[in-house]
């Protein structure tokens, strides 16, 4: 599988929102993120931003504790945090199988169950680099959707 990647520097939590933004603007039906980094990188600020650009203003929150959150949209978002399951039963015993397929899915801390992952998933791994500062990689096969890497390319490019 070849590898394509996008590296760029968030200089605050409003850029790396602004860059869930861009993404969730040009998401088409069947997206998956994969969404890896330590605590308090900005993986929610990521989802927050995606969730505006889809159109969504329901206030977004980390499903730490709850596992998923669903929103409703013209493209529904489905967001997983993975942080507090042992097994991947967990999952598929609140609907993982249902509930990973169409719209946009958004996986946290994706890197704990990696076999649940589709080729197609966009990875982005979140790193602090500082204070604001957090480096972001961007990492997709061949399976993912062109048209959005494309614009990451770019994005990535200008920042």
């Amino acid at each position: 599988m070849k590898n394509n990647e996008a590296v760029f520097i968030s200089t605050s939590e409003e850029m790396t929102m602004e860059f869930g933004r861009f993404i969730g603007e040009h998401a088409e039906n069947g997206l998956f993120i994969a969404l890896i980094g330590d605590l308090g990188t900005g993986k929610t600020h990521f989802v927050q931003g995606l969730a505006k650009g889809l159109g969504i203003n329901d206030v977004v929150s980390s499903p730490t504790f709850t596992i998923m959150n669903y929103y409703e949209g013209e493209i529904p978002l489905k967001h997983f945090d993975f942080y507090r399951l042992d097994t991947e039963e967990n999952l598929y015993n609140i609907g993982w199988e249902e509930y990973s397929e169409g719209g946009v899915t958004v996986a946290e801390w994706a890197d704990m169950f990696p076999g649940l992952i589709p080729e197609r998933a966009i990875y982005i791994y979140l790193s602090n680099k500082g204070t604001t500062e957090r480096e972001v990689k961007v990492i997709w096969g061949e399976e993912a959707p062109d048209a959005i890497t494309k614009e990451i390319e770019k994005y990535a490019s200008c920042h």
